[in-house]
Order: C-alpha cells, then structure tokens, then sequence
C-alpha cells in the first residue's frame, strides 16, 4: 500500500507541477500554442487562463497528499470520522479520475475531439486517470 500511495504522490505531483508550467506559458508537449491545445484539449483555438491552469494544478496537488495521509492515518492519531470522512474523500476523486478516463473511449465524446487528441487520450491520458483512480479506490478497499 505504501507503494501505491508514493506512486499517486508522485504522479499527482507531476501532474501538477506540468499544469504550473502551462499556467506560466510553457508549451510542451507541443511547439506552439495551438499544437499544444490539440494535443491536450483536443479542440477550440483558446488555452485555459494561467488561473485556470494553476487552480487545476492546486487540486492535483492536494489530491496527491490524500494517499499519503490515508496510509499514515493511523500514526496521525485520526480517529473514525476523520478516516470515514478521508475514506469519502478519495472515493470522490477515485470516481473523478475513473470518469475521466472512462469517458475519453466514449465516441459520442471522441467524435468532437481532434484526431491527434484522440490519440493520446486513447493511450495516454485515459490509462493514466483510470490507473490513478484505481489506485486510491485500492487504497481505500
């Protein structure tokens, strides 16, 4: 278990961290910012605002302590509210990450996306958020 919560750390913490990056106008994995939109966002010409992307990036990092916490809860002195209340909590963001993984297969979704997004989302960004949300609701079984 310790495991998993390190690798949700870690993985929500990159997550975040790319976000930052993008709230501050960095373009990877694209070269300009429209490539940068069909890769990430799969369609429109506007990029998120620097807030957005930085309020975005601020639940993943919060996000990425939950694991940790859950697995230390006991050495935190938390007693069952609190467990039952973390316990509600991940199960929450289980379900946001399986939603979004699940809905980027769904071709009602994909047919408005572009292709290139398509792509990445089918191997990428769809196998990433279902790991993720995997992950805690592993932690909370």
């Amino acid at each position: 278990m310790i495991l998993i919560a390190i690798t949700l750390n870690i993985l929500l913490l990159f997550l975040a961290a790319i976000h930052i990056y993008w709230g501050f106008g960095g373009l990877w994995p694209g070269k300009t910012k429209q490539e940068l939109i069909d890769l990430v966002f799969g369609k429109g010409n506007q990029f998120p605002t620097p807030f957005m992307c930085l309020f975005v990036a601020i639940f993943l990092a919060l996000f990425s302590f939950l694991p940790i916490v859950w697995t230390f809860r006991i050495d935190l002195g938390f007693n069952d509210d609190l467990i039952f209340g973390l316990k509600l909590i991940m199960g929450i963001v289980s379900a946001i990450f399986f939603l979004r993984g699940s809905f980027g297969y769904a071709p009602f979704v994909t047919k408005h996306w572009k292709p290139i997004f398509v792509y990445y989302t089918m191997r990428v960004y769809n196998p990433l958020c279902l790991f993720i949300g995997l992950g805690f609701l592993a932690l909370i079984l």
